[in-house]
C-alpha cells in the first residue's frame, strides 16, 4: 500500500510540475515581529547565499497572498522584507498553496511537493525533539552516573540513525522531485559515491535548471569534490618544513 501511495504521489508531483501553471499562496501569519502593514517577500537564491526577491505582499489582518505563474517546481523562500529574515521554504508550483506561519511552527501545504516535504519535516521534528531532550539531560543533569550517561549516549546514537533512515528513505523514494533534491544536498554525506552518483542520474532535467535555484549545481560541486579529492599532504608538509626552518633560525639568533 505504501509503495502504491508513493507511486501515486510521484505521478501527481510530475504532473503538477509540467508546463506553465498558475499558483496562489494564501498565508496566515502570527509572528512576534511582523504586524499589519509589513511586507513579505517571495523570491529565490541563485547562488545559495544572496536572496533575490521576486514579488511582494503586504500583511493585512494577519494574512498575505501571492499569485502568479510558474513552469517547473522551484525552491523559493518567504522572507520578512524589513529584516531579511527567512520565514519559510516554499516549493513553488502550480496550485493553491497554504502557508501557516507562527513563532513555533511553519506549515506549507496544498500542493504535492509542499505536502510531502511538510510530512517529512513533521517526522524529523519528532526525532529532533528526542535528540534535544536527551542532549539536555546528558549535559545539564549533574546527578547522572557514568552508566546512565552511557545509556543516554547510546539512545542519542540510535535516534540519530533513525533520523538518517527517515531522510535517506525520503530521498530515494522521491528523488525525481524538488524536495528530494533539496534534501539530497543537505544529506549528501549519508551516501557513498556510487549511491550519490546513482541518485543524481535519476534527477529529471527540469530540476537541473539553475535559473531560480542552485541546488543541482551545488550537488555537482559535491560530486566533483568527492570524486576528485584534493591532496593537501604536500601543502602541509611544506608548512611543517617552513615552521621547522623558522624555529631553527630563531634558535640560532639566540
Amino acid at each position: 500500500m505504501r509503495k502504491l501511495f508513493s507511486l501515486i504521489t510521484l505521478v501527481l508531483l510530475l504532473a503538477s510540475c509540467g508546463g506553465s501553471k498558475s499558483y496562489t499562496i494564501s498565508g496566515n501569519i502570527d509572528i512576534e515581529n511582523i504586524k499589519d502593514g509589513d511586507t513579505i517577500s517571495l523570491g529565490y537564491s541563485v547562488d545559495g547565499t544572496e536572496f533575490t526577491p521576486e514579488t511582494f505582499a503586504v500583511v493585512k489582518d494577519g494574512k498575505f497572498e501571492f499569485t502568479g505563474t510558474v513552469e517547473d517546481c522551484k525552491l523559493y523562500y518567504l522572507v520578512n522584507k524589513a529584516t531579511e529574515e527567512p520565514l519559510a521554504i516554499v516549493f513553488l508550483e502550480g496550485g493553491n498553496i497554504a502557508a501557516e506561519l507562527s513563532n513555533d511552527k511553519c506549515l506549507i501545504s496544498g500542493t504535492s511537493s509542499n505536502d510531502i516535504y511538510t510530512t517529512l519535516q513533521e517526522e524529523l521534528t519528532v526525532q529532533v525533539a528526542k535528540l534535544q531532550e536527551n542532549q539536555m539531560k546528558l549535559y545539564l543533569d549533574t546527578t547522572l552516573t557514568d552508566e546512565q550517561r552511557e545509556v543516554i549516549q547510546k539512545e542519542l546514537q540510535t535516534i540519530s540513525e533513525q533520523a538518517q533512515e527517515v531522510a535517506t528513505k525520503f530521498i530515494k523514494e522521491n528523488i525525481k522531485t524538488m524536495p528530494a533534491l533539496f534534501m539530497l544536498v543537505q544529506c549528501a554525506n549519508m551516501f557513498n559515491n556510487e549511491e550519490l552518483d546513482a541518485l543524481v542520474a535519476e534527477i529529471p532535467e527540469e530540476n537541473k535548471n539553475a535559473d531560480n535555484n542552485c541546488l543541482f549545481s551545488v550537488l555537482e560541486e559535491i560530486q566533483e569534490q568527492r570524486n576528485n579529492p584534493q591532496d593537501f599532504s604536500d601543502y602541509f608538509k611544506q608548512v611543517e618544513e617552513n615552521t621547522d626552518t623558522t624555529a631553527t633560525e630563531k634558535n640560532e639568533e639566540k
